[in-house]
């Protein structure tokens, strides 16, 4: 029978190559995972390196800085014009308010919509009620009633409303003959409406006797001659719904407006250019204080972390030389291991065989290199020559930096404030 191995063989048989083998594959393994946690230490030291933090942050302040200044020359665009139209304004109401002893704040006025709402409304309502009255002597019966009280209903609502809206608000003006006017042209416009009235009451009591055609000279007549005598008590009614729905008119045009005159135009006027350059101004500031604040707490947590990298870095180094000096004695062990493990299987196999052992057997078996000899674990743990940085000096450094970002922020805010900050310029 032959002996395996051959007296004269050089390699390891199949069973040894399996024993070496099987332990190479898991010392491999260790081996990548070893490069693996080598570069996780490198990582770590980067983050601890006061080189790259000052870096990086001087990197955001730039780019934080370039945005502020930046904004500067957008804000002159954007909030220039709109700043100096709300000054102007804001100057013209302050102006007004002192010529006019105004100390108060312009009341607001209703809702244009709303008004105009209340007046098709009231046209409605008394055009549709007043139909009825003049159908009766109307030859087109309710239509042509409604299509007489509608011409009337609107002149109505129309003097009335201008009244309210107009020579009544002219009575609280400060200036004596504007008051006078105000009052004069008041009380033609309140003569006008009960004239008005009292045509149509008269109007409607002639109708229904003197027909369609004759009823407007008639009425007229009546009016000059009898104002306040009516045939129909119908006719009274009549006089008294358009007297009240003519007031609700005057009131709702006396209240559409501040009671001043002007007072609520120049108001409107400087809340309006209040709002444009507030909106406007939000839009820029907001956006410029979060990437300022970003920044603020960048430095201000890295002249926090700063002190402690020395320390934190001289603490990964040490990890990672008892990780390479544990990896040393691994290797140690697996060479210890299967030498071990062939020492047994070789004194098996001299002790059954007959012709002498192959010459190897006495040579003790090596790892085919070291891991901790690799290009790639000396590039995990290579450190780039960094030139030494003072601490306080860095420290330093970054309170200038969070200086000169606050500094350039504030100089924008103190150009281009916001309308609440601005009451004495």
């Amino acid at each position: 029978m032959k002996e395996l191995p051959s007296s004269d063989a050089k390699t390891l048989d199949s069973i040894e190559q399996q024993i070496t083998h099987t332990i190479e594959s898991e010392w491999t393994w260790h081996g990548s995972e070893l490069l693996n946690n080598l570069r996780a230490y490198a990582q770590r030291l980067a983050e601890f390196s006061v080189q790259t933090e000052l870096a990086n942050i001087q990197l955001l302040s730039r780019n934080t800085l370039t945005q502020l200044r930046d904004a500067n020359h957008r804000a002159e665009a954007e909030l220039g014009p709109l700043r100096e139209t709300y000054i102007a304004f804001r100057d013209e109401l302050r102006e007004f308010q002192t010529r006019n002893n105004l100390r108060r704040a312009a009341r607001d006025p209703s809702n244009r919509l709303t008004t105009m709402g209340l007046l098709v409304l009231l046209i409605s309502v008394e055009a549709g009620m007043n139909g009825v009255f003049f159908s009766k002597g109307s030859e087109f019966g309710l239509l042509g009633g409604i299509v007489t009280a509608v011409g009337i209903s609107f002149a109505n609502v129309l003097i009335a409303y201008s009244i309210g809206l107009f020579p009544m608000r002219w009575i609280n003006h400060k200036n004596i003959f504007i008051k006078f006017v105000g009052l004069i042209f008041s009380l033609a416009g309140l003569t006008a409406l009960i004239g008005l009235h009292g045509f149509a009451a008269h109007y409607r009591d002639v109708i229904g006797t003197v027909g369609e055609e004759n009823a407007l000279p008639a009425a007229i007549n009546t009016l000059l001659r009898h104002p306040i005598e009516l045939a129909d008590v119908n006719s009274y009614y009549l006089f008294g719904l358009g007297a009240v729905l003519a007031s609700t008119a005057i009131w709702k045009g006396y209240t559409n407006d501040d009671p001043y005159p002007r007072y609520g135009a120049y108001y409107r006027r400087a809340v309006h250019a209040r709002k444009n350059y507030s909106d406007e101004h939000a839009d820029l500031f907001d956006e410029l204080d979060e990437i300022k604040e970003r920044t603020v707490t960048a430095i201000k947590a890295g002249t926090q972390r700063i002190p402690l990298f020395p320390q934190q870095a001289v603490q990964v180094r040490a990890e990672r030389n008892a990780a390479l000096e544990a990896f040393a004695a691994y290797e140690n062990s697996v060479e210890a291991a299967i030498n071990q493990l062939l020492s047994r299987y070789r004194d098996a196999n001299i002790s059954k065989r007959k012709s002498p052992a192959p010459s190897y057997f006495d040579v003790a078996w090596r790892l085919p290199r070291s891991f901790l000899n690799e290009a790639a674990v000396h590039a995990a743990i290579a450190e780039p020559p960094t030139p030494q940085l003072d601490a306080n000096a860095a420290l330093y450094h970054l309170q200038r930096l969070s200086s000169a970002v606050l500094e350039e922020y504030e100089a924008l805010l103190v150009k281009y404030p916001h309308p609440t900050g601005m009451q004495s310029q």
